[in-house]
């Protein structure tokens, strides 16, 4: 299904008549990846022997945006005999030229060979280091694209520069929005600084950022044993669930579920699919009992989240007490960890609750924290052949 993405694509195409970087800044759903997507693909479709190059900061990222978004895009023109599932390249056969898709962390891609055109998706998670190890290795052109979350090195080293091309967009430049996507996103105007960045497009500010001390791992530790998973619940919002552990003085995090629209069957099939089961301990917001009852229905011992005053703020005094690692596959999760800020009023001043845009598997990852990695636990435990005591750790 390929189309044309409209301004942005033929902006993008009109600036690599003058231009060895473009640069695509904008909010949220404006069509950019996509946009360059199409324009990477009618290279390769009409010049021989070029090779694009398609970078992310991890790989997972990557599958979930730009190799799934450049999948769908060709829609019934996609050839799997064209793809290298194994090096992640697709290659037209008529001209020889292909584009790759590799992680920032992959070290070898990064300083190994070079290339002829370069893409670097949300560019703004990569560090300029990488960039320039990159884009030295690029003989033609450059793109960029990210959503504006606050000043960094694109802005100090690349905007103004010659020979460097900047596109602006929003969510209105993108014509295959639903009605209910346009609704999601124009939901968020009250939100100052996320409408700004994500919204409007343009340059915001990271103040207040509830979480600081974490980071991204390849994988949950094997050999933990004893964890517990949160569930925070949605259906025009997301659902998240997350498997949380305690280990070495850390909270270990993994992303299990992250997804609008999922009835509570669907949970209990994400939960099942995870190899949870009674024995696990599971905890979910108090605010849907039905809910809680219904899994619990399928074979679960799902208990609810404490709620009361300043019960918030203690689940995140609680998180906070640890370092947080965070596997790599837990996209929404980082997503959310980067954007997980305290509200602000008009003067700038923090209201002490959090924005709700970003919170989702934040709540699921508070509500296991209290509930089970607390030093002063609230209630009690569900029945299991382990009960978590992580009072001396």
């Amino acid at each position: 299904m390929i189309c044309d993405a409209g301004r942005i694509f033929n902006e993008s195409a009109e600036a690599m008549r003058a231009n060895t970087v473009i640069i695509n800044k904008g909010g949220t759903r404006s069509g950019k990846t996509w946009s360059i997507l199409q324009l990477c693909y009618a290279i390769i479709l009409t010049r021989r022997d070029l090779l694009v190059s398609v970078v992310g900061e991890t790989m997972p990222f990557l599958k979930r945006g730009a190799m799934r978004d450049f999948k769908t895009m060709l829609g019934d023109q996609w050839r799997d005999e064209w793809y290298n599932a194994t090096d992640k390249v697709y290659t037209i056969p008529s001209t020889r030229s292909a584009i790759e898709f590799f992680s920032a962390d992959n070290d070898g891609k990064v300083h190994g060979s070079a290339r002829d055109i370069l893409f670097v998706n949300e560019c703004y998670f990569i560090s300029y280091d990488i960039y320039r190890q990159l884009a030295v290795r690029t003989r033609r052109l450059v793109f960029l694209d990210y959503n504006p979350r606050s000043r960094f090195w694109v802005d100090d080293n690349l905007i103004g520069k010659p020979g460097v091309a900047l596109i602006h967009s929003t969510y209105k430049d993108n014509p295959h929005l639903t009605p209910m996507q346009i609704g999601q996103i124009e939901s968020n105007k009250g939100d100052a600084n996320w409408w700004r960045v994500y919204g409007l497009g343009e340059t915001g500010t990271v103040e207040g950022l509830i979480y600081t001390r974490w980071d991204i791992v390849d994988t949950f530790p094997p050999e933990v044993k004893r964890y517990a998973v949160g569930i925070d619940f949605g259906y025009n919002d997301p659902t998240a669930i997350v498997k949380v552990a305690l280990q070495g003085g850390s909270l270990w995090v993994d992303e299990v579920a992250f997804r609008s629209g999922m009835d509570n069957a669907d949970i209990s099939d994400a939960l099942r699919r995870a190899g949870f089961n009674y024995l696990t301990p599971i905890v979910a917001d108090s605010a849907e009992p039905k809910s809680i009852a219904e899994i619990n229905a399928f074979g679960f011992n799902v208990v609810p989240s404490v709620k009361g005053a300043d019960s918030v703020k203690n689940g995140i005094q609680v998180v906070s007490r640890y370092p947080l690692h965070v596997t790599s596959t837990s996209t929404n999760v980082i997503k959310e960890l980067r954007n997980y800020q305290w509200r602000r009023d008009v003067n700038g001043n923090s209201l002490g609750v959090p924005e709700h845009a970003f919170s989702h598997s934040m709540d699921a990852l508070r509500y296991c924290a209290s509930t089970y990695f607390s030093a002063r636990p609230k209630q009690a435990k569900p029945t299991a052949t382990w009960i978590p005591t992580y009072r001396n750790e």
